[in-house]
């Protein structure tokens, strides 16, 4: 989970710079850690919900690869605002601890 926030930054500055070829690469990436992301938590169990946001979050990472690989800027920016918007739902319900010592719940 480390690694969604260096990717999506990564994402971000791509749809920035209209970069579609690295806008596809972060959404690739993002995918796949997304769907880790939901396989952690649906073994983990009693956490239904932050199933449902990693399948949000690696459906819009598909969107932006897609994009990304039709250097479709707006379908992009679209894409990584999804992304960003499945990070603060989870972090409030599954995420505790202080900066440099988070935890899960």
């Amino acid at each position: 989970m480390k690694d969604i926030a260096k990717t999506a930054g990564a994402g971000r500055k791509a749809v920035t710079d209209k970069s579609g070829a690295e806008a596809a690469t972060a959404g690739q990436h993002l995918e796949e850690i997304y769907k880790q992301v939901g396989e952690f938590f649906a073994k983990k169990g009693g956490a239904d919900d932050a199933v449902a946001i990693a399948k949000k979050g690696e459906s819009a990472a598909k969107e932006l690869a897609t994009a990304g690989a039709a250097n479709d800027a707006d379908k992009m920016a679209a894409s990584m605002m999804a992304i960003n918007g499945t990070c603060g739902a989870c972090h409030m319900a599954h995420r505790g601890g202080q900066a440099g010592a988070y935890t899960i719940k």
